[in-house]
């Protein structure tokens, strides 16, 4: 078997012999080398450029030819289509003098099964169930894909899919492809893009309207997607399923999840058992969570775990359901997010443990933040303001989560800590501005280190002047109190 270096030179020398003597082939009605793509791919060298003038062309393509270009070029009647059915090269006679080509329809257009290929400048439908059905690609987990990809290196560009039933493009097994500038619209079963078992892609500047799923990935790693547009699609944009160091960065995703069926449906960004960074997006009306991540758990132990995961400067504005939302899910951080205008919570965490919340901006939701059964989280330097039901809310079982540093008013209620919540720490807020008073059924910590919060309570007296008030604050709700309740509200540092 030939060594990791070995085969890459020799890839290498490959690649270079080829390109020394590559070829422009030209593929169109008149005046070109053949008037069949099938048959261009047939004559094609590594390294040669099949050049495809305007028209129609019905294909199952083949490639299986490394390094080879599959360009379309507009020679005056607009882009060539690429139509997923063939009509077979193979003359059958039917009869004394008379000949006839054998017509199938649907299937995929393009797969790709060598290294380094490209596919630039077409417009791709068609793609369908074949018919008849069984002549096609085998059957997969990315079905019947407008293109396929089984190898890696590639690049798929500058297309357009469109009046298709099914999937555009899927890769399978594979890495270091490149995904970019597309344009997938209106594939009423399927996904966009569909990405499994296959890792290091890159997928970015994309334009996908409203179709069933935006994209998907299983058990893919190490994939960018990046600065795509994914608008109205009628179940989730982005679904991440056993994806690891994943990065979704500065991508548009707008208005999924209103045509579909499934309640559940309709987040902008999905994970399931994923590891990542997930920044700089703009995730807006989306009819359930701006971002949804979660673990699954066999018989109570985690199986496939979300965690260690860095949602960091997200724009997460008015969707139907929570802002972001973590469900079992460990060890995350949520860093200067702005998250506004959320039909439910901005954030939740629900059975989700040792996570951190930092530096965000949080308003115009049903609630700021909500933690139920939630250990060890920290909420730290955020702003949370104009909340209808309150700025944060433990739910039952909370233990041991630090409050601290946050700026949270103009909500009906500051803190709301429920009965069967101990030992979580709330000191050096500002909790003013707010109808109601903090409370706290619990048994939790309001100050820390000669240090509480700053409630703006017009009874304080600070005779020392050292800033804090000369009696305690008594909070609502049980036998908690702060001992040493600010006079004054300092900047944060």
């Amino acid at each position: 078997m030939l060594s990791m270096s070995r085969f890459l030179i020799s890839m290498i020398v490959l690649a270079s012999m080829s390109l020394s003597h590559a070829s422009v082939i030209t593929v169109g009605e008149r005046g070109c080398d053949f008037y069949r793509i099938e048959a261009a791919i047939d004559s094609a060298a590594p390294g040669d450029t099949i050049e495809v003038h305007s028209g129609e062309y019905n294909v199952n393509l083949n490639i299986t030819t490394p390094l080879l270009t599959l360009m379309g070029k507009d020679t005056g009647e607009g882009r060539p289509v690429l139509r997923a059915g063939s009509s077979s090269a193979d003359i059958e006679k039917s009869g004394e003098g008379l000949t006839e080509m054998t017509v199938k329809s649907g299937g995929t257009a393009i797969a790709i099964r060598e290294f380094g290929c490209k596919v630039d400048g077409f417009e791709i439908t068609g793609v369908t169930w074949p018919t008849p059905y069984g002549y096609g690609e085998h059957n997969d987990l990315i079905g019947e894909a407008a293109i396929r990809v089984y190898s890696d290196g590639n690049t798929i560009s500058n297309n357009t899919f469109y009046g298709s039933d099914l999937t555009a493009i899927g890769l399978w097994n594979c890495s270091n492809n490149r995904i970019f500038n597309n344009t997938i619209k209106d594939i009423p079963f399927g996904y966009a893009m569909n990405i499994y078992n296959s890792h290091q892609n890159s997928i970015e500047g994309n334009l996908l309207i409203h179709n069933d799923w935006g994209i998907e990935m299983q058990r893919s790693d190490s994939n960018i997607i990046e600065e795509n547009e994914i608008r109205d699609s009628v179940n989730d944009a982005i679904r991440a399923v056993k994806c690891n160091f994943s990065i979704i960065s500065e991508n548009t995703i707008v208005g999924s999840g209103w045509e579909s069926e499934y309640e559940g449906n309709g987040n902008g960004i999905y994970m399931i058992g994923c590891n990542g960074l997930i920044s700089n997006n703009l995730i807006s009306s989306n009819r359930a969570c701006g971002i949804y991540m979660e673990s699954i758990l066999w018989n109570n132990y985690p199986a496939d775990e979300s965690y260690d995961n860095l949602i960091f400067r997200n724009k997460v504005r008015n969707n139907g359901k929570d802002g972001i939302r973590l469900s079992k899910a460990w060890q995350n951080s949520l860093w200067e997010n702005n998250i506004t205008a959320n039909q439910r919570d901005g954030i939740g965490f629900i059975l989700s443990h040792n996570n951190t919340l930092e530096s965000n901006n949080i308003s115009l939701s049903r609630r700021g933040v909500l933690l139920d059964q939630s250990n060890y989280t920290k909420i730290l330097n955020s702003t949370i303001v104009d909340q209808s039901d309150g700025g944060i809310f433990l739910g039952q079982s909370c233990y041991a989560s630090t409050i601290e540093s946050n700026i949270i008013s103009n909500s009906n209620q500051s803190i709301n800590i429920s009965e069967g919540c101990f030992e979580n720490m709330i000191f050096a807020n500002n909790l003013t501005l707010n109808p109601q008073p903090p409370w706290d059924g619990g048994r939790n910590y309001w100050d820390e280190a000669g240090k509480g919060n700053y409630y703006g309570q017009e009874d304080c007296q600070d005779s020392d002047n050292n800033g804090i008030c000369d009696s305690p604050y008594l909070i609502a709700g049980g036998s908690n109190e702060d001992r040493y309740p600010l006079a004054r509200w300092m900047s944060r540092s």
